[in-house]
């Protein structure tokens, strides 16, 4: 099977293997860094490197360490190799410091997104909600 081709199933099959309620963080505390610039490195770094069972109990996950390492497993069977870009697809300001962004990662033609909702107080930006999905669509459409 050509390296295309498993690719391309692998996108397919993300999002059946990584399901709505295990990709939406329902806050129970919430992640909270000095600025936007430490916020995007921790997050940038953990998930170009795949770190799936440290990134969403970082960003407010509560699963049970069993179920994020499962999780963590599965992501590196889809894509094996770790992401190489990154970038900033959409960001939609909203009222009173809240923000909402949308996020890329990519190695060759293999990609994954992020959908995070911020708050800039006056002491931290807190991300309120992280999802990461496959499709594209799933989390545009939360603009």
């Amino acid at each position: 099977m050509t390296r295309f081709l498993r690719c391309l199933i692998a996108a397919a099959l993300l999002p059946a293997f990584l399901l709505v309620p295990q990709l939406s963080t329902a806050q129970s505390s919430q992640a909270l860094f000095d600025n936007y610039l430490e916020l995007r490195a921790r997050l940038d770094t953990l998930m170009k490197n795949r770190d799936i069972a440290e990134v969403m109990p970082l960003f407010g996950d509560a699963s049970t360490p069993e179920d994020l390492e499962a999780l963590e497993q599965r992501v590196r069977e889809i894509y094996p190799q770790d992401f190489e870009n990154v970038a900033l697809i959409r960001r939609q300001d909203l009222e009173h410091g809240f923000r909402q962004e949308l996020i890329a990662y990519w190695v060759g033609t293999a990609y994954i997104y992020v959908h995070l909702l911020l708050h800039q107080r006056e002491d931290a930006i807190i991300a309120l909600n992280f999802n990461f999905n496959s499709e594209f669509d799933d989390l545009n459409s939360k603009f």
